[in-house]
């Protein structure tokens, strides 16, 4: 086992494939928020999600490292959520980007506690004055990855 940092292999850069791979899953997150919200015209940067799919991949191999386990899906979402809340990836002409983006994060946060819950046999325990508060911490608070991944596990419930 290595110990020491010069035993272990630098990270590299993902490739396009690995890129586009991960990638699609924000253009499913966002289609789905723009049906939904009847909106049309969200304008993603690719540079942006690329970087977010490289540092949510970082922290992927961090989880095996030093917690010898894998991230799982709720973990995943809650640092979607923080990425796109910290570099604001999505953008469009008549909606302000603190806005837009705190909107599709808690979006999508809501839906991975769904699907994490529906997957464990369990419900979401979020009430709309809990949702206007982490909304409205998403646009102007700041909040670490660890504590949406905390808030993320201690949502769901029996």
């Amino acid at each position: 086992m290595a110990n020491t940092p010069e035993e272990f292999p630098v990270f590299t850069d993902l490739d396009m494939r690995q890129i586009t791979i991960l990638s699609s899953r924000f253009r499913l997150y966002l289609k789905d928020f723009e049906i939904n919200n009847g909106l049309s015209g969200i304008i993603a940067s690719p540079p942006v999600i690329a970087e977010i799919c490289e540092r949510i991949e970082k922290r992927r191999i961090y989880f095996h490292i030093f917690y010898n386990c894998k991230m799982g899906e709720l973990n995943e979402g809650s640092l979607m959520c923080f990425w796109i809340l910290k570099l604001m990836p999505f953008s469009h002409l008549s909606i302000p980007l603190n806005e837009l983006n705190a909107k599709i994060a808690l979006y999508l946060l809501n839906n991975v506690l769904i699907y994490h819950a529906k997957k464990k046999g369990k419900k979401v325990n979020i009430s709309s004055e809990l949702y206007e508060r982490l909304y409205y911490s998403f646009r102007f608070r700041d909040i670490s990855k660890e504590a949406i991944m905390a808030l993320s596990e201690s949502l769901i419930i029996q």
